[in-house]
């Protein structure tokens, strides 16, 4: 049984995402900062679970201020699309990095063509995605045969369950490694990495040759 898909009615998701899109959007500033050096290590490391090719094409989705976008760069993309509900999150990221395709969407609605994607990040906002069935079939759709998602938090599961205990925010916890397979094998991806540390969440799935 799965016991975290989010909200599937259509009204109450398309709520809680102008619930956040507000929510980002009055705090753009207060997200727009440098990171501490340990956060910038985990970040790193997420990245590179990827297991990025020169030429792949990713997607990055809720970037937010856009701390993916420069560990990036070294993995030479061939495109990097950035995702977010907020207009004024992706407005600062675009001002930083032009060259970079932004949509102002919900992940579900992302209007990307089917198997377009080598790599799909979630990184610190899976558990704000409020239909997460929805979401998933939607980047299994965009990625291609073998292409992988990573979900991931670079200060783990604890500081997740605190930000749910005093935000306003729909704030869903991470599943466990049996929960996102019986989220995901439905929807052509495969779990093949599950880190659950106390500053480090990391998942990563593999669109399997048959979900293509």
């Amino acid at each position: 049984m799965v016991q975290n898909q989010g909200v599937s009615n259509q009204y109450q998701w398309l709520e809680i995402a102008a619930h956040q899109r507000r929510y980002f959007n009055a705090l753009a500033d207060v997200f727009d900062v440098p990171q501490p050096d340990g956060v910038i290590d985990r970040l790193q490391q997420i990245v590179a679970a990827a297991q990025l090719h020169p030429g792949d094409v990713v997607l990055d989705v809720g970037t937010g201020a856009g701390v993916l976008i420069p560990l990036f760069a070294p993995y030479h993309p061939s495109e990097v699309f950035a995702c977010d509900l907020a207009e004024q999150m992706l407005r600062r990221v675009h001002q930083r990095y032009p060259w970079l395709i932004a949509f102002q969407c919900d992940v579900v609605l992302l209007p990307l063509k089917a198997a377009s994607v080598d790599v799909v990040f979630m990184n610190a906002m899976y558990g704000n995605i409020a239909n997460k069935a929805a979401a998933c079939s939607n980047v299994s759709n965009v990625l291609k045969p073998n292409g992988r998602l990573i979900v991931s938090h670079p200060e783990g599961r604890g500081f997740v369950e605190e930000l749910r205990a005093r935000s306003d925010l729909f704030i869903e916890s991470f599943p466990g490694p049996e929960e996102f397979r019986a989220l995901l094998q439905p929807r052509g991806l495969e779990v093949v990495l599950y880190r659950d540390e106390p500053e480090l969440y990391l998942m990563v799935a593999r669109k399997t040759p048959a979900g293509g």
